[in-house]
């Protein structure tokens, strides 16, 4: 009787939604989890029976609460919060080294004429001129401690980008094997929510690591692309991240995307943490590393000039204090093996002169030609250097808070509309274990008519 199949089809239906809320309650936890819905819609009678309510209830489909574009919403932030939050700990590393005591060359530089201005009390003096030559070599030391920090850092985001691309690599394989498996899922008529979750999870780590564009497929998969166009994954097919070096720089290098036989270069910036890294090399730490190259050049060459024009206290030509390798200086500047007595601070050889001396001592305030600051002395090179440092430091802090900020709010909105609510789960499972038990009930009541019935015979 249609009584007892309209209770059938209520109990089979509410059923699926005591499962469907179960599933919920029991991933209450799990990160990346959107909740499920169970779509129930009711089942008409027939169109030649005026009098007949309906055949009951049916699920047609288990809904996965989610909507496209918070979750790609939740990607592009995450995107720019990674890229902001390896920025601004690369430039505080580079601005922590800037600082560091052993690393200041304006202490040096200070030191070394300091030492310069002490002899002029009395410029044949033996002590006086040796102070010179330990300080000269002291400033030494700083230019290639400094260089070799800078170095560091440099090859540390070099083996970083390494490291990323090998993890971007394995994301792109991932997604395009769940994209398989959603299609085959779905051609087999089973719920691939799940597999959907680890889809969007897998997205979003790549999201982290490089900005990506995505369209939905008609066949359950996504396409994902860069920003900038080339493709990245199609269905089941994916591309690979090649490192291309420099040839000028082992620890400089492109990135190209080959996808099957093609090959296409990327230019420009692709955001998040490879994008911070590669941004970071080219625009901050090279430019840095040349402007300390061009400093220690300039402090040889301008002592070695000066120094050239005098006599020592033997009556000897000058001798240069300063030797480095053309090819890298800040990393090659030392000292030449030049005696206290061969310092040439007269231009006579008078051993009380020092008009060579007060020449050494001008080289202090000195304009030279910095790459990226202009003409300016050694010192305010270096004072430059830091204080523009600290500046871009205190501005990457600032957007970095604010891209978090934005990545936390976008995380709150997928999180309301997708992540599992306790409090609604619970009113889900009295609500279709009330509506369960009622049904149970009609199937009773039906149970006890048709018995009732049978009584009359």
């Amino acid at each position: 009787m249609n009584l007892v199949n309209i209770a059938m089809s209520g109990l089979n239906a509410n059923r699926v939604g005591l499962e469907v809320t179960a599933q919920n309650v029991a991933n209450v936890n799990t990160p990346g989890y959107s909740r499920q819905q169970a779509i129930m819609v009711s089942v008409g009678g027939s169109k030649h029976n005026a009098f007949e309510a309906g055949m009951g209830v049916e699920v047609t489909s288990i809904r996965r609460v989610t909507d496209g574009f918070l979750v790609k919403q939740l990607w592009s932030t995450s995107s720019t919060a990674a890229y902001a939050a390896r920025y601004t700990t690369n430039m505080s590393h580079l601005e922590n080294t800037l600082g560091a005591d052993g690393f200041s060359l304006s202490a040096g530089l200070d030191s070394v004429f300091a030492a310069l201005n002490d002899a002029t009390t009395k410029p044949e003096s033996q002590p006086l001129r040796q102070q010179i030559i330990n300080e000269a070599e002291a400033i030494s030391r700083r230019f290639n401690a400094l260089n070799d920090a800078m170095h560091n850092q440099h090859k540390d985001m070099h083996d970083q980008r390494t490291a990323a691309v090998s993890h971007t690599n394995s994301l792109l394989s991932n997604i395009a094997a769940v994209n398989q498996q959603i299609t085959e899922m779905q051609g087999a008529g089973g719920n691939p929510a799940r597999l959907m979750d680890t889809r969007d999870m897998l997205i979003g780590e790549l999201s982290k690591v490089m900005e990506v564009k995505t369209t939905d497929q008609a066949d359950g998969t996504v396409q994902v692309t860069l920003a900038s166009g080339q493709p990245l994954v199609m269905s089941g097919d994916y591309g690979q991240l090649k490192v291309v070096p420099d040839p000028d720089d082992a620890y400089m290098a492109t990135l190209n995307v080959e996808f099957g036989h093609q090959s296409f270069a990327i230019k420009g910036s692709v955001g998040g943490e490879l994008g911070a890294l590669n941004d970071y090399q080219n625009d901050v730490l090279k430019p840095n590393q040349l402007a300390i190259n061009d400093m220690a050049k300039a402090l040889a060459d301008e002592f070695n000039a000066v120094l050239a024009t005098g006599k020592d206290l033997n009556g000897n030509d000058g001798k240069p204090l300063f030797i480095y390798d053309p090819s890298n200086p800040a990393a090659s500047l030392t000292i030449t093996d030049i005696k206290a007595e061969e310092l040439a601070f007269s231009s006579d050889g008078t051993p009380g002169n020092s008009d060579v001396l007060k020449n050494l001592i001008d080289i202090s305030t000195k304009p030279v030609a910095i790459s990226g600051f202009g003409n300016l002395s050694l010192n305010d090179a270096f004072t430059a250097m830091v204080g523009e440092t600290a500046i871009k430091a205190r501005q990457s802090e600032a957007d970095f808070e604010a891209k978090a900020a934005m990545n936390k709010q976008a995380l709150a909105q997928r999180d309301n509309l997708s992540a599992v609510s306790k409090d609604e789960e619970a009113g889900n499972l009295m609500m279709f274990a009330n509506a369960h038990n009622a049904n149970m009930k009609v199937i009773s009541t039906a149970n006890d008519l048709f018995q009732s019935v049978l009584q009359l015979f």
